[in-house]
C-alpha cells in the first residue's frame, strides 16, 4: 500500500468516525438534559406545572363571590350582616359545605406552592415574591375597603346611602392575606436559628460525632410522618381540632390553626406517595367528606352539644375534602386548558375586589319581590361577569397584571 492510499484510507476513517462520534456527544447531552428524577413525561420534577391545583385554587378563590352572596339569605345571620326579609334552607346548605372546607384547602394549597417556589428558586425568593404579591395589596386594598364597605353595610341595614370612609372591621374579607403574612414572618424568624443549627450538626459530623445528627434526622421522620405524611392525618386533625377550638371552628381570627393546614400542604410538595394516594382515592375521601358533612349538619342543629363534637367532624370533613379536591384536580384537569388559566389567572383580583360588588348588589335587591334563588345566583352571575372584565381589560396585560400573576398577558 502507497503513501497516497494510507492517507485517504485515514481521511475515510475519519469521515466514518466523525457521525459515530457526533452521535455519541448527542447522547451524552441528552442524558445530561434528562435527569434521573424525571417524571413518566421525561420532565424534570422541578419543571412539572400543577394545571389541576392552580385551577384548583382560583376556584377556592372564586367560592368566595358564592359565599358571600349566599349570606343575606341564611337564617340567624343578621347578627352580623343585612340579611333579606325571607331565608333559604337550599342556599344556607350550600354555605355551609362551601365553608366546611374552603378555608383549610385555600391555607394547604398556599403552603404547597409555597414550597414549590422555595424549592425551585430559593427562600429569599418567596419572601420577596409575599411581600410583593400579598402585602403590596394590602396597603392598596386596605384603604379602598375602608372607603366603600361601611357605608354599602349601612345601606344593607338601613337602605339609605351615607357614604363615610371608617376602618372598622379590618381587615375585611383580606385576613387570609395577614394569616399569610404571618407566616411568612415566622419563617424569616425561625430560618437562621435553623441554619445556625445545621452549621453546628456540621461541626458535630467533621469531628465524628455525626451519631447526633442521625438521631435528629431520625426523630424528625418519625415525629413527621404521623402528622403530615399519613394518608389519614388523625393527629394532625386532632391538633386542629384542638386549637380551632377557642373560635368555633373558624380560622379568620386563629393564625395557628391555619398554620397547621399551610404546614400540610408545604409537607405535601414533594410527598409523592401521599400525592398519588390522593389522586388514585379521591371518591374515597370525597365520600368520607359527605358524611362527615351530614353529621356536621345534624350536630348544627343541636346546640346543646358542646363545640368540641361541631369542631371535631368539623376538621375532619375539611381535611377529607381537600385531600378529594386535590385528587380530583390533578386527576382530571392537570393538563393545560386556556379558559381554566384565564379565569385562574383572574381570581386573586376578583377576590380582591369582589366583597363591595357583591355585598351592594345583594342588598340592592333586597326589595326586588323576586325568588330568593333567582336573587342568589343573579349576584353571582353580575358579580363574576363584573370582576371578568376589570380583570381583562384593567389587569391582565398591564402592570398590575405582574404584580398579581408575575408576569403580563398580550391583549
Amino acid at each position: 500500500m502507497d503513501e497516497s492510499e494510507t492517507i485517504s484510507n485515514k481521511i475515510v476513517g475519519m469521515r466514518l468516525s466523525k457521525p459515530k462520534e457526533r452521535a455519541t456527544w448527542w447522547g451524552v447531552c441528552r442524558s445530561m438534559k434528562t435527569p434521573t428524577n424525571s417524571n413518566v413525561s421525561g420532565l424534570p420534577l422541578d419543571a412539572v406545572r400543577y394545571h389541576g391545583l392552580d385551577a384548583l385554587r382560583g376556584m377556592a378563590m372564586l367560592l368566595g363571590i358564592v359565599l358571600h352572596a349566599a349570606l343575606p339569605y341564611i337564617p340567624n345571620a343578621e347578627a352580623f350582616w343585612p340579611v333579606d326579609e325571607s331565608s333559604s334552607p337550599l342556599i344556607a346548605t350550600i354555605f355551609l359545605f362551601i365553608h366546611i372546607w374552603r378555608m383549610p384547602l385555600f391555607f394547604i394549597l398556599a403552603g404547597f406552592f409555597a414550597n414549590l417556589v422555595i424549592s425551585r428558586r430559593s427562600w429569599k425568593s418567596w419572601w420577596g415574591n409575599r411581600l410583593l404579591r400579598v402585602g403590596l395589596p394590602i396597603i392598596v386594598f386596605f384603604p379602598l375597603m375602608s372607603l366603600t364597605l361601611p357605608w354599602i353595610f349601612t345601606y344593607g341595614g338601613t337602605r339609605e346611602f351615607v357614604f363615610f370612609y371608617s376602618d372598622q372591621g379590618q381587615p375585611f374579607h383580606l385576613w387570609f392575606l395577614w394569616h399569610l403574612l404571618i407566616f411568612m414572618i415566622v419563617t424569616c424568624v425561625f430560618r437562621f436559628p435553623y441554619l445556625l443549627g445545621m452549621r453546628v450538626l456540621n461541626g458535630f459530623n467533621r469531628i465524628g460525632w455525626s451519631f447526633i445528627g442521625s438521631f435528629l434526622h431520625r426523630s424528625r421522620s418519625t415525629l413527621s410522618v404521623p402528622l403530615f405524611r399519613s394518608r389519614y392525618p388523625v393527629v394532625l386533625m386532632i391538633l386542629c381540632t384542638i386549637t380551632s377550638l377557642p373560635t368555633q371552628g373558624e380560622l379568620i381570627v386563629n393564625p395557628i390553626a391555619s398554620g397547621l393546614y399551610f404546614a400540610m400542604g408545604f409537607t405535601l410538595y414533594g410527598n409523592a406517595s401521599l400525592f398519588a394516594f390522593m389522586k388514585a382515592r379521591w371518591r374515597s375521601y370525597f365520600l368520607g367528606g359527605i358524611v362527615s358533612f351530614i353529621l356536621y349538619m345534624m350536630l348544627e342543629s343541636r346546640n346543646s352539644l358542646p363545640d368540641i363534637y361541631t369542631v371535631s367532624v368539623k376538621t375532619i370533613g375539611a381535611f377529607l375534602f381537600s385531600y378529594a379536591f386535590i385528587g380530583l384536580s390533578e386527576k382530571h384537569f392537570g393538563s393545560y386548558n386556556p379558559r381554566v388559566k384565564f379565569i385562574s389567572d383572574g381570581a386573586y383580583w376578583m377576590y380582591l375586589i369582589h366583597l363591595p360588588i357583591v355585598t351592594f348588589i345583594t342588598f340592592f335587591m333586597f326589595n326586588l319581590q323576586v325568588l330568593i334563588e333567582i336573587k342568589f345566583v343573579t349576584a353571582i352571575l353580575m358579580t363574576s361577569l363584573i370582576c371578568l372584565t376589570t380583570y381583562k381589560v384593567f389587569v391582565r396585560s398591564t402592570p398590575i397584571g405582574i404584580l398579581l400573576n408575575g408576569k403580563r398577558h398580550p391583549f
